[in-house]
């Protein structure tokens, strides 16, 4: 399965993933062309960044009245990007 993300996104989640899931994030093959990163990696990898994903927005990723904060935006387009459809 091939990803592509934003420079932005990409970015979160390489220091999130080394602050939490180093595992996960040496099994990321990872391309940089221009403004995007193109990540190859196995579905059940995907699998599992996107439960991560989703568990980290439900602990950060809301404000006071249950709205997207920032973070939890990206987290949100992280949780897509990584969806097998």
């Amino acid at each position: 399965m091939k990803v592509k993300l934003t420079i932005t996104h990409f970015v979160y989640l390489d220091y999130s993933l080394s602050e939490q899931e180093e595992s996960l994030k040496s099994s990321l093959q990872i391309k940089k062309e221009n403004q995007f990163v193109f990540i190859e990696l196995e579905e059940e990898i995907a699998d599992k960044l996107r439960d991560w994903a989703m568990a980290k927005q439900v602990q950060v990723g809301f404000d006071e009245n249950y709205e997207l904060n920032p973070e939890g935006k990206i987290l949100e387009e992280l949780v897509d990007a990584f969806y097998i459809g």
